[in-house]
This record gives C-alpha cells, sequence and structure tokens, in this order.
C-alpha cells in the first residue's frame, strides 16, 4: 500500500526593496512556533518568513548578471501594476457604481411596495 503523500505549503525567504518590490524570492522550511518567537517573526499572508531589505542604492554595486535580472523583475513588476490599473481598475468602478445604482433601484422597489401596505392596516 503506498503512504498518503503528505503536501505542506512551502514558506518563502525574500529580497526586496522598501516599496514591496520582490526581486528574489527562496523556498525554506517554516520555522518553529519557538524560532517564530524568539526572533519576533510572523508568517504573511503569501507565506513569507523573512524579507531582506535593499535600498535603491546599492543596485549600482550587484553584478551585472544580477543587475540586468532585478531590471527585468522590476519592470515586469511596473508593467503588471500599470495593467492592473488601467484594465482591472476602471471595471471595478463600473462594477461599483452599477451596484449602487441596484441598491438605489431596490430600495425604491422596497419603498413603493411598503407603502400600500400601510395604507392598507
Amino acid at each position: 500500500m503506498r503512504r498518503k503523500v503528505r503536501r505542506r505549503p512551502v514558506h518563502y525567504v525574500t529580497t526586496n526593496y522598501h516599496d514591496g518590490a520582490v526581486v528574489a524570492c527562496h523556498p525554506d522550511r517554516k520555522p518553529s512556533d519557538r524560532k517564530l518567537k524568539e526572533d519576533g517573526l510572523r508568517i504573511d499572508d503569501d507565506l513569507v518568513f523573512r524579507e531582506f531589505t535593499y535600498g535603491s542604492g546599492e543596485f549600482a554595486q550587484w553584478e551585472v548578471d544580477f543587475r540586468i535580472r532585478v531590471s527585468d523583475l522590476l519592470a515586469n513588476r511596473m508593467n503588471m501594476r500599470r495593467t492592473v490599473r488601467e484594465l482591472v481598475l476602471p471595471e471595478l468602478a463600473n462594477i461599483q457604481a452599477a451596484l449602487a445604482d441596484l441598491g438605489d433601484r431596490l430600495a425604491r422597489i422596497e419603498s413603493a411596495l411598503a407603502g400600500p401596505q400601510n395604507s392598507q392596516s
């Protein structure tokens, strides 16, 4: 009989800039509860438990290959943010306006239905 595979979530250590742009990430074992408490770590929603933050001034000191890789990652991040801002946010605003309109219409219908009942009582 085959052993059941035990699936555990993967936890991460990241390298990022102060604005939250992650330029590197690697998996690591989940730290024990004792280690979390001793080091004052917390696990966020993305299962990241440790972050190493760099300033933009350190970029020029890195090796060329690493700078090229980081530049590509940051460009992808910027393009994704622009895409969300241009394509998703306007649609969310439209949905929000439509829901507000539906709420107003529902309130009018409810008041119209409640009106005649109050006069019959």
